[in-house]
């Protein structure tokens, strides 16, 4: 019998607490995740890792989630990445976008959409 590999997940958030919860719910719908909480740790995680998705957050303690991913898509152009942010403006949502995020999820997160969305833009990328 053949074993199914899990998806791997890079969640990228400066709160340890904000991690824990994401990976939880990404864990539930059985995906497998690693976290980070700066963009340096993002980064090497990134480039060393085969993520199928990363989740990152703008706040982080050495810069902000923008220059994360666009570090990220200067050697790593197609996986999806979503951006999980208290941060709610519409600028902020387009600038996200604009550097290469292809959703956008609000603080406090809302578990169900979280999980439909993070499903709908993997299998997009099969």
């Amino acid at each position: 019998m053949l074993f199914a590999t899990k998806k791997r997940i890079l969640c990228v958030d400066d709160s340890a607490d904000n991690n824990e919860l994401l990976s939880f719910i990404l864990d539930d719908a059985g995906y497998e995740v690693e976290t980070a909480q700066s963009v340096t740790e993002g980064l090497q995680l990134a480039r060393c890792g085969d993520f199928k998705l990363y989740v990152v957050d703008l706040c982080l303690s050495d810069g902000n989630g923008f220059e994360l991913i666009e570090k990220i898509r200067e050697f790593d152009r197609s996986t999806p990445i979503g951006v999980c942010s208290a941060q709610v403006r519409e600028s902020v949502q387009e600038e996200a976008m604009r550097v290469g995020a292809q959703a956008f999820f609000t603080k406090p997160i809302d578990i169900d959409v979280f999980a439909k969305t993070i499903a709908e833009l993997l299998a997009a990328h099969e």
